[in-house]
């Protein structure tokens, strides 16, 4: 309860801090308006006039979106606090405080008019004209008018629902889902927020779920910087181990002998060590090859036609050096 009082504070200060800037607030609802219909979402003033087709359902929407919202954000905390082990009550409380936070500072920054105060667009102020208000009587000198993005109706329904999904183990939970997405069609019928509000509330809500420690490890933040300085910190390393294994193998197939597939040619090319190569032309004319050596018979043939070379006697002995002119 020290929690919800905290947040009622909070957005209390948040109220006086946008007192005296209400045609800025409509400005900005006419911009909204604006990239709404750049962005073809749905119209607004369309729906609500097919919900007014029905009368009593939109009474009904004015009892949820005024009764709803704080009494079964503080029934969540509440059950959290009773039924839910320590570390997923932190977590959803968290969540609140950040999600809260954030939606305030967005209030502060850009205050927008709700659409029931766009009457020239053709909007109803259902909750004027079939009730109840939430801000008729003392809730007029409470609650924020102007505080239309985001939608913490819309973005502490969503929380409810995701939280008990992800925490709760009865199959009965996925009710909950409806919590929200009914949520968003009654802010929208009674023409008290914008589609673009419950979407900011859902971009908010997804920003405090990246950042929030997760019930039992760390958050997604942190996993996701911890594997980037873990493959920064490995890219040195294996770049070392790769040159060294590369020279390693060079080394060994230039040293190793004949039987590598691979292995160094300059001998066949003439510009080989101990006296040349075989096209060198810097044989003598005594010189005789040596049996089984890379120069005879069938290997010879081989090794000048760039094949692999190999002796069927083993290692191959040193070629005998031309004698002196």
């Amino acid at each position: 309860m020290a929690l919800v009082a905290s947040l009622f504070l909070a957005y209390r200060l948040g109220r006086l801090a946008i007192t005296g800037h209400d045609q800025l607030a409509v400005t900005n609802a006419w911009w909204v308006w604006d990239i709404e219909r750049t962005l073809r979402l749905p119209d607004e003033e369309l729906f609500q006039q097919w919900a007014l087709q029905w009368p009593d359902l939109l009474r009904a929407a004015n009892w949820y979106y005024v009764g709803v919202h704080f009494p079964l954000t503080a029934a969540f905390l509440i059950w959290g606090w009773l039924r839910r082990p320590p570390e997923e009550y932190r977590y959803a409380r968290r969540l609140l405080s950040l999600l809260t936070g954030l939606a305030l500072i967005v209030h502060v920054v850009m205050p927008l008019a709700p659409p029931r105060m766009l009457s020239s667009l053709g909007f109803l102020d259902t909750m004027a004209v079939f009730g109840p208000s939430a801000y008729g009587d003392s809730s007029a000198t409470i609650a924020n008018q102007f505080a239309a993005m985001p939608s913490l109706h819309v973005g502490w329904a969503l929380l409810i629902a995701i939280v008990v999904v992800q925490t709760a183990h009865s199959r009965w939970r996925w009710i909950v889902v409806f919590h929200p997405l009914l949520t968003v069609m009654v802010v929208v019928a009674t023409a008290n927020h914008y589609w673009v509000d419950a979407i900011a509330a859902a971009l908010l809500l997804l920003v405090a779920i990246v950042v929030v420690p997760q019930p039992y490890g760390p958050s997604f933040l942190s996993r996701w910087l911890a594997a980037w300085r873990n493959r920064s910190s490995a890219r040195p390393i294996a770049g070392v181990d790769a040159g060294a294994g590369v020279e390693g193998s060079s080394s060994a197939r230039r040293t190793g002998g004949l039987d590598g597939a691979g292995f160094d040619r300059a001998g066949f090319d003439g510009a080989g060590t101990d006296g040349g190569g075989i096209d060198g032309g810097d044989q003598g004319a005594d010189y005789q090859p040596v049996r089984g050596s890379v120069t005879s018979g069938r290997e010879l043939s081989s090794a000048s036609s760039g094949s692999a070379v190999s002796s069927s006697s083993g290692d191959c002995p040193p070629r005998p050096r031309p004698p002196a002119e």
